[in-house]
């Protein structure tokens, strides 16, 4: 399925297999999730480096060829994608943070063609085993939608035994797999969204309260759901200018708010820049962190806990490939709960 302006539709084209070089490896896509930052990040300026493009970065496949150089990974190995394209070299990239790579080379399915594809080319180092018992989907989904929640929940909102935590935009593909992280965790999560199907599957993931975004302002029914304290942490999906300012109002003493979302103004037209009160940030003593994305070590655990079943890939729906920019439009419309996958 091929990209061939900013923001424009997905059509589906023969293209010849990829060549690989050296240190490449020829992937036989079997999952790619499909997700609202795809979306976004089509039509966002300066994110996609060329055209035309195969987009789609949460894959898992098989290994049917390798360079000459590749060590890590062998014909017929079932493996997952990591989502960066990063040097491995610098300092950011030897201390495991290689989201912060000096050297960074762009998002696969953006400077790269990625998974909406039959079969795509990648960075060896980009890949790691999927665990006997872990199925395709669930692997891509692990990639994006399990891995990022991980980083976030566990280093950024720092999220205990006991904490109470607020996550905005609950439902949907990431959101609901943080629900399950922030549990895992030790959290009590109060999950908010703004459709019935998106609250429902956040309380069949496990959330302890579930708020309806739509009725009253979203701190006031936080407070009241935790006797006026508010919450140890707030990680916003969705990340407006409201959203943002209403998570720091919701936040206790000591309190992170993580933002993981985005929403720039290029693609939705409102602007995200959202105000900070410095006197309410001294007084309780607030955080604001930013959660971009995970190590490979991150997602090699992601991968583990769905191997231990401590986490479940929440799929809706699944659809061919040559359905994608359908898939993309409900994406939009913010018509489907939890994560939807594309099925080559």
């Amino acid at each position: 399925m091929v990209l061939r302006e900013l923001g424009g539709p997905l059509r589906l084209e023969d293209f010849p297999v990829p060549k690989i070089g050296p240190n490449d490896a020829l992937l036989r896509v079997r999952a790619s999730g499909a997700g609202l930052t795809v979306v976004i990040m089509t039509a966002n300026p300066g994110i996609v480096t060329s055209y035309p493009r195969i987009p789609g970065h949460e894959v898992a496949g098989e290994v049917v060829e390798v360079g000459p150089q590749v060590e890590n990974v062998k014909k017929g190995d079932r493996v997952a994608c990591h989502f960066y394209l990063t040097c491995k070299a610098c300092q950011f990239c030897r201390s495991g943070r290689e989201t912060l790579c000096r050297n960074f080379g762009g998002y696969l399915g953006m400077a790269a063609d990625g998974g909406y594809a039959e079969y795509m080319a990648v960075p060896a180092l980009n890949l790691c085993s999927i665990p006997e018992g872990v199925s395709d989907l669930d692997a891509a989904i692990a990639t994006d939608a399990i891995a990022t929640p991980l980083h976030a929940c566990r280093e950024e909102a720092r999220i205990g035994p006991g904490d109470q935590v607020l996550i905005v935009g609950a439902g949907g593909g990431v959101g609901i797999h943080a629900v399950q992280m922030a549990k895992l965790c030790g959290g009590w999560v109060l999950g908010a969204d703004v459709t019935d199907d998106k609250l429902e599957l956040m309380e069949s993931a496990g959330a302890d309260e579930v708020i309806d975004a739509r009725g009253e302002e979203l701190s006031r029914q936080v407070l009241a759901k935790t006797g006026g304290r508010g919450v140890d942490a707030a990680i916003d999906l969705v990340a407006t200018a409201s959203t943002l300012e209403v998570c720091l109002r919701s936040l206790a003493p000591a309190g992170r708010l993580v933002i993981l979302g985005n929403r720039p103004q290029a693609v939705f037209g409102a602007d995200p820049t959202f105000r900070v009160d410095p006197g309410l940030m001294l007084r309780k003593m607030l955080e604001i962190h930013g959660s971009r994305y995970v190590s490979m070590a991150e997602l090699m655990q992601a991968l583990e806990l769905l191997r231990q079943k401590k986490i479940r890939a929440l799929v809706t729906r699944t659809f061919p490939l040559e359905e994608a920019e359908a898939t993309h439009q409900l994406l939009r419309e913010n018509k489907i709960p939890g994560r939807a996958a594309l099925l080559p």
